[in-house]
């Protein structure tokens, strides 16, 4: 079934960009695939050397105490 969208000019500008000769559809489609996918190694690569791994471990360590220590809070504690 074939549906008609009315999506704002920059919108398009940036699925146009994504269509090489693909339907719109297919480049929504594949968008919204993309968007529901978890982070896997390849989305990572680039970021690759950034850290020596015994830095990458420290501050691995650290997140998981701070995350040890907090302290929960209800939810009208928040205000």
């Amino acid at each position: 079934m074939v549906k008609v969208i009315s999506i704002q000019d920059d919108v398009y500008a940036e699925l146009s960009k994504h269509k090489d000769n693909k339907s719109f559809s297919q480049v929504i489609r594949e968008l919204i695939k993309a968007s529901k996918t978890e982070t896997s190694i390849g989305d990572l690569s680039r970021f690759y050397g950034i850290l020596r791994d015994e830095d990458a471990e420290k501050i691995d360590l650290k997140v998981r105490e701070g995350r040890k220590n907090a302290v929960p809070r209800e939810l009208n504690d928040v205000n």
